[in-house]
């Protein structure tokens, strides 16, 4: 199997087969898309099933 089998015809560019990676970016040039929020702690809460099966007071 070769290269060429991976594509069909024309659906790559010859230029963009990826062979080099892009230049980097500095991480003061990029743009945040989502604010960072703290993540909920997931034992913050109380499971009432799972104690209740347990017993474990």
């Amino acid at each position: 199997m070769t290269a060429a089998d991976d594509h069909p015809e024309g659906a790559v560019e010859p230029g963009r087969d990826y062979r080099r990676l892009p230049p980097d970016l500095r991480l003061d040039d990029t743009i945040a898309t989502v604010d960072p929020d703290p993540v909920p702690d997931p034992d913050a809460g109380r499971n009432v099933d799972q104690h209740r099966a347990l017993r474990d007071d």
